[in-house]
This record gives C-alpha cells, structure tokens and sequence, in this order.
C-alpha cells in the first residue's frame, strides 16, 4: 500500500489517517491532504470503503444500547451506594453511642 503525507498533493477519495482510525476525504483533482508531514494517510479504494464502514459500525450499534444500561446502572449504584453508605455510618454511629453509655452505667454500678 502506497502511504501519503499531510499536506502533499492528492486524487479525490478516502484516505485513512495511521494512528487515529480517522477517514478523510479529499474532492477535486487537486486536493490537499490535511495535516503536516507527522500525519500519514492510506489511500482506501471506493469499493472497499462500504463493507470497511459497515464492518467497523455494526460492533458500535450492537453494543451502543448496553453501554447505555451499563452507565445507568452505574450512576444507580453510586446513588444508592452512597446513601447506604451515610445511613450505615449513622447507624454505626448510633449503636456505638448506645454502648459507651450502657459501658459507662454499667461502670458506675
């Protein structure tokens, strides 16, 4: 595979950014690449463009709704978690009080 440069002349396509997963495209016959020399791009022919999309999308819409739940429910836990937390702190806090009286009566007896 033939690799480009940013900022070099290009033909119009699709060109695909080493590094970052990006797609560009460049119009005319006299495009630009963008990017400096650091930025390398892949020239991705037209008729393997479409099953490369819809191959690296189909994992990202199967998977969108989980994720969706799985932050809901991670957002949940820490709600309820939190206030678990403060309620058996209180509570902790109470029966601990409770003994160092019953402690200090039983003391002076």
């Amino acid at each position: 595979m033939i690799s480009y440069k940013g900022g070099n002349p290009a033909k119009d396509g699709f060109y695909w950014k080493k590094g970052e997963w990006e797609i560009v495209t460049v119009e005319g016959a006299n495009g630009k690449l963008p990017g400096g020399a650091e930025c390398e791009y892949i020239k991705v022919p037209g008729l393997l463009f479409v099953p490369v999309a819809i191959a690296l999308s189909v994992p990202f819409v199967i998977f969108l709704p989980f994720i969706g739940f799985a932050m809901l429910f991670v957002l949940v836990g820490r709600k309820v978690g939190g206030r678990l937390g403060v309620a058996c702190r209180a509570l902790a806090e109470r029966l601990a009080h409770r003994r160092a009286v019953a402690t200090e009566t039983a003391a002076r007896y």
